[in-house]
This record gives C-alpha cells, sequence and structure tokens, in this order.
C-alpha cells in the first residue's frame, strides 16, 4: 500500500473529530483544506468522504443511492448478468458471497441487490472509510436501506488472513475476487477512479495467493474478475469463464464441506 502521500482534510467543521481520529490511527497529517502539495486526500466534507487525486484533479466516493450503481440497480439485467451467472445465481441458488477486494463494493451491492448475503473484506483503511461513509449515507434512502442493512457486511482485514480463521462451520458458497486491473501496455489510460485506486494501492501483486487461499474455504466456487483478454492469475485453470464485452469471470470449483 502506498498512502505515504496521503493526508486528511477536515473540510468540515462537523466532520474534524472523526478525520482526526482517522489521521491518528493511520499517522497520517491533518489538514483543513487541500493542498495540492498532497497526492492524495481523504476529504471529509459535510456530505461524504471522498478521496482526491491532486494530479487528475479529480475524486472518488462510495454512493449507492445515485449514479451508475442507481442505474445499474434498476436496468442492469438482473440475474442475466454475467456476474450473477458467474457466481452461479439461479432458480433455486442463492449462494452467500466472501467479497475478499471490496474496492469501492460496486459489483458487491449488484449481487446483493440480487439476493445475495454479501460479506466485503477490504484491507485498506481508506477504501473501508469510503464503503463505510456510503453505507450511511445509503441507510438513509428507502432505495437502498434494506440491501444494505440486510444484505451486506463490512469488514476491514486482511483478506487472506481472514479466510484462513474463518469457521469451517460458516465458509461461504462463493468467495469472489477482483484484482486491480493490470497496467495497460496501450497509451489508453485506465479510467480515472481506477487510476486514483492505483495511486493509492500501488501495484496488485497478490491474486495468486488470494486464488490459493479461496479454494480452501469456499464450498462452491471461487470467482476471479479479470480484463476480457488479460492472463489468469494463477498456473491453476478455470474450470470454465463466463465474459461479457469487456470482462472475464474465470471460474474455479470447490469441494470444500462446511460443518454442521
Amino acid at each position: 500500500m502506498t498512502e505515504a502521500a496521503l493526508c486528511v482534510i477536515a473540510e468540515s467543521p462537523s466532520r474534524r473529530e472523526t478525520a482526526q481520529i482517522f489521521a491518528h490511527n493511520n499517522k497520517l497529517p491533518l489538514l483543513e483544506a487541500r493542498n495540492p502539495d498532497c497526492a492524495l486526500q481523504l476529504c471529509y466534507g459535510d456530505e461524504r468522504i471522498e478521496l482526491f487525486d491532486s494530479k487528475l484533479n479529480t475524486g472518488i466516493y462510495v454512493d449507492f443511492v445515485g449514479g451508475a450503481l442507481a442505474h445499474r440497480q434498476q436496468y442492469g439485467g438482473g440475474r442475466g448478468q454475467a456476474i450473477a451467472k458467474a457466481i452461479g445465481l439461479k432458480k433455486g441458488n442463492t449462494p452467500s458471497v466472501l467479497d475478499v477486494t471490496a474496492g469501492l463494493a460496486r459489483d458487491a451491492y449488484i449481487l446483493a441487490n440480487l439476493g445475495c448475503k454479501i460479506s466485503l473484506v477490504e484491507r485498506s483503511p481508506v477504501l473501508y472509510t469510503l464503503i463505510e461513509d456510503g453505507i450511511r449515507r445509503g441507510l438513509e434512502h428507502e432505495s437502498s436501506k434494506p440491501v444494505l442493512e440486510n444484505f451486506m457486511n463490512l469488514i476491514n482485514a486482511d483478506a487472506c488472513l481472514f479466510m484462513q480463521h474463518m469457521p469451517r462451520d460458516r465458509l461461504p458458497d462463493v468467495i469472489y475476487i477482483d484484482p486491480m486491473y493490470p497496467e495497460r501496455k496501450k497509451s489508453a489510460l485506465v479510467k480515472k477512479d481506477m487510476q486514483i485506486l492505483q495511486h493509492l494501492l500501488g501495484k496488485d501483486d497478490d491474486a495468486a495467493s488470494l486464488l490459493d487461499t479461496a479454494l480452501n474455504n469456499a464450498t462452491q466456487r471461487v470467482v476471479i474478475k479479470r480484463p476480457i483478454h488479460a492472463e489468469a492469475v494463477s498456473d491453476i485453470k478455470p474450470a470454465t469463464s463466463i465474459s461479457s464485452k469487456k470482462t472475464r469471470y474465470d471460474i474455479y470449483l470447490c469441494h470444500n464441506k462446511s460443518e454442521s
């Protein structure tokens, strides 16, 4: 994690104490206004918490109420979506899901909308805070409150350690992994939100170890999200793959049994 160039901004006086606690707990500088000399800035505003990238002059935040997620919730295709097919959603089977790379929680929210009980594990305290803030705001709206309240559980932990210590009688049906997309060799840049995540987290080099651990801790399958033409994350061959226009979901079958 490359969070050394990160500072915390207490933009709202009402959020200053919360910002101060985060800065203290994570040994980060606390400022009262945005500063271009700070590459990444976790900004505590009146309405939301935002991660602002000075170089890109834009920020990211988690929104379960409006924007792309709300549109996808209404028009996304339901259980016919590639991600739903990949995790095994079908009539008579609504699997429990452990998302071990929560990121901005977009895929998790889609799956929760489709009825999956989903736990999100995120080790970055910054991303955990952004998701937590999105949940806080989402609980205030009737469209997102039932989903967030009944189907999503957020955990701040190292994913491998968390999986290794799960009780064997409570293993999830599916473990979902969405590694940081590899850097593009062509000149075209990834979307700005993904660039910000790359600036925050640095290179993702633990996808293979996540897969190894996940295969021992899911009862049905492990699903890894990849760019459509990207290589698999491991020498282990997936049982099958399901693709959409730009994305491929590699599916690895498991044979673990939860203890009754």
